[in-house]
């Protein structure tokens, strides 16, 4: 499941550049697939990237001017080897709801199972019914013979 993540950007980080972008493992680190921040009434900028939860990205804001500056509000950073930069990194958070999901089916799918075995068992007795009903008519007979052991006995 995604999740909106909202990434900010403070008036101060963006130093005479005018634009800004949002890059990470997201969007390939590809400028053409970046989500353009929009300017804020406080001179901040700030953008929303759907992001699938539980997982964790790494990301970097890219100016117009072409210098790259970190989120000052990412959970932690990482350094790239070999370039000697810092990338941000997030982790997106399970929500509650989607924990819950993956917890019900595993509890729901038993009591499904144990109700389906109901309707296909209904058929059965009433055709078990049916042939206990032949050998009650078989058994009269028997009856009988025993009516004729008693006298036998009697007499």
């Amino acid at each position: 499941m995604t999740k909106n993540i909202t990434f900010t950007l403070p008036a101060e980080a963006l130093a005479g550049a005018s634009e800004a972008f949002l890059l990470g493992d997201f969007n390939n680190w590809s400028p053409e697939n970046a989500p353009k921040l929009e300017k804020q009434k406080d001179g901040s900028f700030t953008t929303v990237a759907k992001l699938e939860e539980g997982k964790t990205y790494h990301y970097r804001f890219l100016l117009n001017d072409g210098r790259w500056v970190n989120d000052y509000n990412a959970q932690s950073y990482t350094n790239v080897h070999g370039l000697h930069v810092d990338n941000c990194v997030i982790t997106v958070p399970v929500s509650k709801t989607e924990e819950t999901k993956k917890a019900q089916p595993a509890k729901a799918a038993p009591a499904k199972e144990a109700k389906a075995p109901v309707p296909a068992k209904a058929p059965v007795a009433a055709k078990a019914e049916t042939v206990a009903a032949k050998p009650a008519k078989k058994a009269a007979p028997a009856k009988a013979t025993e009516a004729k052991a008693t006298e036998a006995k009697a007499t």
